[in-house]
């Protein structure tokens, strides 16, 4: 199944995330969050969502067929990229997901599926902004970003498994 990832849906995502944060965050939490927010550094926070997709797509690669970032070719240096950069991007990934026993799953489970994609790279991105940022303080908020990267891939790997098949057991007379 194919999975489209807005950078500009990512990027927002981000954003209200790192905002509720700040609201009760100490002034060297501030200090590390707050350019994330910045107007000015879009292009580097799109930067770091393309970097946390593809380290997504590296991790899920048993139930990957397929990926794109934004048409890059893997041959070809993708460029600089400019620190202003406000264009959406699209990020696309092919995913083996099963059919349940007896058929197809549910086809709300495809945007469970492209929402947990979303948090694993948001998590990634916050995670990934605390450590650079260094200090005990975003250190320990890096660290509960990273249990809530862990939980959102975990929740994303088990959506991807096969639903078990029932089990039936004979009886012998």
């Amino acid at each position: 199944m194919l999975y489209s990832l807005s950078t500009q849906v990512i990027a927002d995502t981000v954003h209200a995330l790192v905002a509720l944060e700040l609201l009760s965050a100490s002034e060297p939490t501030r200090t590390a969050l707050s350019p994330l927010l910045s107007p000015e550094r879009r292009g580097m926070l799109t930067l770091m969502i393309k970097n946390a997709f593809a380290e997504t797509v590296l991790d899920l690669i048993p139930y990957v067929d397929d990926a794109d970032l934004d048409g890059e070719k893997p041959a070809v240096s993708p460029g600089e990229h400019p620190a202003d950069d406000s264009a959406d991007h699209l990020m696309q990934i092919v995913l083996r997901v099963p059919a349940a026993p007896g058929g197809e799953r549910p086809a709300g489970i495809h945007g469970l599926i492209r929402r947990q994609l979303e948090m694993t790279v948001v998590s990634r991105v916050i995670h990934t902004a605390l450590l650079a940022a260094g200090g005990s303080s975003a250190c320990d908020i890096a660290g509960a970003y990273a249990s809530k990267l862990a939980t959102a891939f975990d929740s994303l790997t088990a959506l991807l498994r096969a639903p078990a098949t029932p089990f039936v057991r004979q009886r012998f007379m």
